[in-house]
């Protein structure tokens, strides 16, 4: 029920920007079994474990929050793309939990994704550009595979209504192909601010 919120609010898919059939993909890294095993820590299969199942579901809540950094929201057809094994991240060594929230994967026999997801605030790409247009500035936030997120000021007075959205964040130099990989980049959300925001 939560991601399904989180789905409406999108409204479309973070890859193609398809409006069909939209579902809800934890991000490489970061999947249920990761999360469990984060919370439950290095334990050998032959143990008994005790869990407060409230505490645990608490807790399992918790690291999907925020969602932007946990989950993308993809049609039929890129999620099963993202989740196949070309692209799937190696699992982690024994030991190790995995979670150390990685993107798609890149390296020898790997397939990396070309699209950064970009999310906008307001969802529909014209509103959000008539918006930005209007307010000449915007609110860039980034998120890392490492749990960071920063956010950075748009100052949009060169954006004109003949730009292209997409294009024009694609084109900084750290949201470029391969460029944003590099950077351990997942996602990046931009919101026009409101009428009443300083």
């Amino acid at each position: 029920m939560i991601t399904k919120r989180q789905r409406a609010v999108v409204g479309a898919c973070e890859h193609c920007g398809s409006e069909e059939k939209l579902e809800s993909a934890h991000v490489h890294g970061g999947d249920r079994i990761q999360i469990i095993d984060l919370l439950l820590g290095a334990i050998d299969k032959g143990d008994a474990v005790v869990v407060d199942l409230k505490q645990f579901e608490e807790a399992f809540k918790l690291e999907h929050e925020p969602f932007e950094k946990a989950i993308l929201v993809l049609c039929t057809a890129c999620h099963r793309k993202y989740d196949s094994p070309a692209v799937r991240p190696k699992a982690p060594a024994k030991g190790e939990t995995g979670m150390d929230r990685e993107g798609l994967p890149s390296g020898p026999g790997l397939v990396e994704s070309d699209i950064l997801p970009i999310t906008l605030d307001p969802i529909d790409p014209s509103v959000f550009k008539d918006q930005l247009l209007a307010r000449k500035v915007a609110e860039i936030t980034t998120f890392y595979k490492d749990g960071r997120t920063v956010t950075r000021s748009w100052n949009a007075n060169r954006f004109a209504a003949t730009s292209n959205v997409f294009g024009n964040l694609r084109a900084r130099p750290k949201f470029r192909q391969g460029e944003w990989q590099a950077h351990g980049i997942i996602k990046v959300h931009v919101r026009v601010p409101s009428d009443d925001w300083r």
